[in-house]
């Protein structure tokens, strides 16, 4: 089961919620969670449960172990963590690369269990040991208190990596109020509209330009622009929704990416996308170089090819993680007072051509098919600029790319909220049709969602 479901926001979700409010107490609530959450990742297979039962065991009886060893024999709680690690990377491997194993062979599962989420689910158990062995939280002794941590379905399809220190209280004590479920559920309306209207549409953009028999000029550009797109909002629409999940469950965590900016150069825009697994991966490097500015550089190339292998394991986005890297590790070590010295006009111009350059790499299966699209870049065998289903495609979506662009353009979106806010604090009916407004707006974007995933059903 996954976020976008018609079963699940329409069925699971709000049944689960309405079940939460038949007693106040906190446990009540967490175990109404983990059934919910029993049933969201394993839904149709029941290899799921076992999953759960067995992977929750192992982080906590490994967790108390490190507790108990980290300060009289480290080396004890470091074997200790190892083997976590090594667990964590099969149950990774295993679930979220089954495509590894060939058909037929003992450890290809893809057809009992669905693997969607278990690099989440892996790193945020390794996230939790390695916490205890820093010393970043206690070792939980109630099972139940972290099995509610690990079976969330608040976090299974794209995170954040929220650590269990941080999580803790609000596991043993939380409200649900009126303010939660109304954010909330504007969050979830957001995700819901990124995942399901504005993503697709970016896609067909992308398959217009890019899928052509012949290559042009324009094709390439827009089309990697809108691939890459499709992509960040996709990703970011399912952060919206967990963002919003947890929010109707009483709970409050971080964002899982940040607004698009160019000023951090590169590594900043990296950054912006999921950035609580960055600021675990940031955690364990510094715990290693420990303030020594080549050796961070070092470890930001590594931490690169090993985040892009964490989404998949392939020649290609190993290739984009070492890419990214080298870029990341040369601005490192860069003085930082002459980074600000740039223009932000020549950092914006910088970022956006390495961001198509390097990232459309993962577009590609093959180098040849990378090569021949840098090449058409710069106009090498385009016979012409632009087809005609490209044009088509662009005047059909093109009320979705200019919400989009001021959704994501930082200034215009401020300028937009800005304005709203003066509407707010103005007269009592402009603030009345401000608020009418949002509630059609929002209500329009659930009735499109549902109408289209109701429409991709049926096809």
């Amino acid at each position: 089961m996954v976020y976008s479901e018609l079963l699940f926001f329409l069925g699971v979700l709000p049944v689960s919620v309405l079940l939460s409010f038949l007693d106040r107490s906190t446990e009540y609530k967490n175990l109404i969670l983990v059934l919910t959450s029993v049933i969201f990742i394993s839904w149709g297979k029941p290899l799921g449960c076992l999953l759960i039962l067995l992977s929750t065991v192992s982080e906590y009886l490994i967790g108390l172990g490190i507790g108990r060893t980290r300060e009289n024999n480290r080396a004890a709680a470091a074997a200790l963590l190892g083997l976590d690690i090594v667990i964590d990377l099969a149950l990774m491997v295993l679930l979220g690369h089954n495509y590894l194993f060939a058909e037929g062979s003992a450890l290809h599962i893809k057809d009992a269990l669905i693997p969607l989420g278990a690099a989440w689910y892996a790193t945020k158990g390794l996230s939790y040991c390695f916490d205890v062995f820093s010393g970043r939280c206690a070792a939980e002794r109630n099972y139940f208190c972290l099995l509610t941590y690990m079976a969330s379905y608040h976090f299974i399809m794209a995170g954040p990596v929220a650590r269990y220190g941080e999580l803790e209280p609000q596991i043993r004590r939380r409200q649900i109020t009126g303010k939660k479920l109304s954010d909330g559920l504007d969050r979830l309306m957001i995700g819901l509209g990124k995942a399901v209207l504005l993503a697709p549409a970016f896609g067909r953009i992308a398959t217009a330009g890019l899928e052509h028999k012949d290559t042009t000029l324009a094709g390439s550009w827009i089309g990697m622009a809108a691939f890459l797109a499709q992509y960040w909002f996709a990703f970011t629409g399912l952060c919206d929704i967990a963002k919003g999940l947890g929010l109707l469950g009483g709970f409050e965590y971080e964002d899982n990416y940040r607004d698009l900016s160019c000023g951090g150069m590169l590594e900043g825009l990296l950054k912006s996308a999921n950035t609580s697994f960055v600021r675990l991966l940031g955690d364990i490097a510094s715990g290693i170089v420990r303030g020594n500015a080549f050796f961070g550089a070092i470890a930001a190339l590594i931490c690169c090819v090993l985040a892009a292998l964490w989404y998949h394991i392939s020649p290609s986005f190993a290739a984009v993680g070492l890419a990214l890297g080298a870029v990341v590790m040369i601005e490192r070590l860069i003085p930082e007072d002459k980074k600000k010295k740039i223009p932000l006009a020549v950092k914006a111009v910088y970022v956006f051509l390495l961001a198509v350059v390097i990232l459309g790499g993962l577009r590609f299966e093959t180098l040849d098919g990378y090569k021949e699209w840098l090449l058409s870049l710069f106009g090498s065998g385009n016979e012409y600029t632009l087809t005609k289903a490209l044009l088509k495609v662009l005047k059909e979506e093109l009320f979705l790319i200019i919400f989009s662009f001021c959704y994501v353009c930082v200034p215009v979106r401020s300028l937009i909220l800005k304005g709203m806010a003066m509407i707010d604090k103005g007269s009592a009916g402009g603030r009345a049709v401000l608020r009418v407004g949002r509630t059609v707006l929002t209500a329009a974007v659930f009735v499109m969602c549902v109408i289209t995933l109701a429409a991709q059903k049926m096809a």
